[in-house]
């Protein structure tokens, strides 16, 4: 009942603190975003047919929703064709489908679509066809756009993660390494008290304010209409991301008396720690982003789940060691400095368990949401990883200061520890803006790869590798190094899971000895494509060799 009393009297100053956060950051500058992408669609993006399809379909690399008015189709004078009966396919909720009329006449054609992708974000785009004209002589090309996300989003997702660090990593450190040598340290003071009620109350405020948030980016409304009731029950009841804000809701109305009693010092078994609900917050935050839009979303989604363990148990301890070394500096009766060392000591372990998780996991989402290099540097979410890398190594070297100058408790300890938290809310920042970026499938950039098929050593080139039309370029050498001059037809034959047709070909003709070019709007979606490269000598003998790559949007 003290902490219940204690966090009342804070609340309102936290609320109106967060609250002025919030002010500060909506006029932030805001980054474009999108996630869901076309893999497939029929027509096909500038495809000339000669009639009238009889259904428009567009298919994506996630199962989407499909908002009303969502998919329609309209002439060149932008009046609407199609009959106004698009549906989600009930068998494919990757698959959306509209019926268009026989008798349409000939000229250009746009496909508007509009969708809820897997992670809970609006997006939205075009496709060009024509009937009975050449559209790709026109130049016209696909387009795809996300919503925006403003700051508020940013900061909020940042006061999810430090809230469930603080509940966490500051609970198991005051609960299985803060020193229980004497009797007074075994109870919370005040301080301590203070902190958890500071993390549970930014943890509430920020799951709280991500229904409306979530609500606008959802249903593409704007500011107080975001809090409509109609809006957010929709929100609560058509999306993942609903059903999992009423368990986290659940879960923290039940967190601050749990954590009281667990931390109660004549409470034996610490153990019982692992049915506190706390650890169940992780597990549906790792639900709601990019890893659940996967193919196969159980190994991303582990690996999202244990990278919020590992942060939450290294932050939280962070704090713990602060407030650990400035209750010493306070009142040096309070506790034995050797026992502090030895706390910290053993905290460092806990550490590098929990740095290791975070590298291994971290490492594993980067492979599946970074294809290449250029993505890695040439798109917002590499650029981003880049920046939260740098920052993860920051706040390895204030560790590793810090652990180097614990021959003793000074104050330069807890300044090197102070800015090690600060490192790590940067980190929370540099995360909360990863989970509302594209990733970098949508933009891996050129590719040029090389395989070598019975000692000739054929290369392959895709510029700019993105849906639409595209150059492809084929180089063959022989085993001498010398340009392969036998070769009467070079073609390409491209294939993608997510395409049940079959595999379309295109002939290249040759530029120059031993090199072959084309273009071609072959790749006609999004996502992992294969391309087999068959190349027919004078002899009549056949060089195959395949190539994987990755299509941008």
């Amino acid at each position: 009942m003290i902490y219940i009393n204690q966090l009342r009297q804070k609340l309102n100053v936290v609320v109106l603190a967060i609250c002025g956060c919030f002010a500060a950051f909506f006029f932030m500058p805001m980054v474009a975003s999108a996630h869901a992408y076309v893999v497939q669609s029929s027509p096909a993006v500038s495809q000339s047919l000669s009639k009238a399809p009889s259904v428009v379909e567009v298919q994506f690399d996630e199962n989407v929703q499909l908002v009303p008015g969502g998919l329609t189709v309209t002439d060149v004078d932008n009046h609407r064709v199609d009959l106004q009966d698009a549906k989600l396919d009930p068998k494919n909720h990757r698959e959306i489908e509209v019926h268009v009329p026989a008798n349409l006449s000939k000229g250009l054609y746009t496909i508007h679509w509009q969708v809820i992708s897997a992670d809970g974000h609006m997006v939205q785009g075009t496709i060009p066809f024509g009937i009975g004209i050449d559209v790709s002589s026109l130049q016209k090309g696909a387009t795809e756009t996300g919503y925006i996300p403003g700051a508020a989003m940013i900061l909020d997702r940042t006061a999810q993660y430090l809230g469930i660090s603080i509940i966490i990593g500051l609970s198991v450190f005051l609960r299985f390494l803060w020193p229980t040598s004497k009797e007074e340290t075994r109870r919370l003071s005040a301080s301590q008290k203070w902190v958890l009620g500071f993390g549970w109350a930014i943890l509430t405020v920020g799951m709280a304010l991500s229904l409306p948030l979530q609500t606008a980016i959802s249903w593409s409304v704007h500011g107080l209409t975001s809090f409509s009731p109609t809006y957010m029950l929709r929100t609560l009841n058509f999306t993942l991301f609903g059903y999992l804000w009423i368990i986290q809701m659940l879960l923290l109305l039940i967190v601050p008396a749990v954590i009281a009693i667990l931390l109660n010092p004549h409470v034996r078994h610490r153990w019982w720690w692992s049915l506190s609900p706390i650890f169940l917050l992780p597990i549906t935050m790792g639900l709601i982003g990019h890893a659940v839009a996967e193919d196969n979303p159980t190994l991303p989604v582990i690996a999202v789940v244990v990278h919020i363990y590992a942060a939450s148990v290294w932050v939280g301890g962070i704090v713990g060691s602060i407030l650990l070394v400035h209750s010493w500096l306070r009142d040096k009766a309070s506790v034995e400095q050797k026992d502090i060392l030895h706390a910290i000591g053993r905290f460092s372990l806990v550490a590098i368990i929990s740095i290791a998780l975070l590298g291994l996991s971290g490492f594993y989402g980067a492979l599946i949401h970074i294809p290449t290099w250029y993505a890695l540097f040439h798109t917002g979410y590499g650029q981003t990883l880049l920046v939260k890398l740098a920052l993860f190594f920051l706040m390895l070297l204030f560790a590793l200061i810090h652990r180097l100058r614990r021959a003793r408790v000074t104050s330069s300890l807890r300044t090197f520890m102070v800015m090690e938290f600060i490192a790590s809310v940067a980190i929370f920042v540099a995360t909360s803006l990863l989970t509302n970026l594209p990733t970098g499938q949508n933009n891996p950039g050129p590719i040029h790869k090389t395989q070598v098929v019975s000692g000739d050593k054929i290369s392959f080139s895709v510029t700019p590798n993105h849906v639409g039309e595209n150059q492809f370029t084929v180089s063959i050498v022989d085993n001498e190094g010398k340009p392969l001059t036998n070769a009467q037809q070079v073609t390409l034959a491209f294939g993608s899971a997510s395409i049940p047709q079959g595999a379309e070909t295109l002939r290249l003709s040759q530029t120059q000895p031993g090199v072959y070019a084309g273009k071609g709007l072959s790749l006609s979606g999004g996502g992992r494509w294969t391309v087999t490269v068959d190349v027919l000598t004078n002899t009549f003998t056949d060089i195959k060799t395949t190539f994987p790559i990755t299509v941008g949007q």
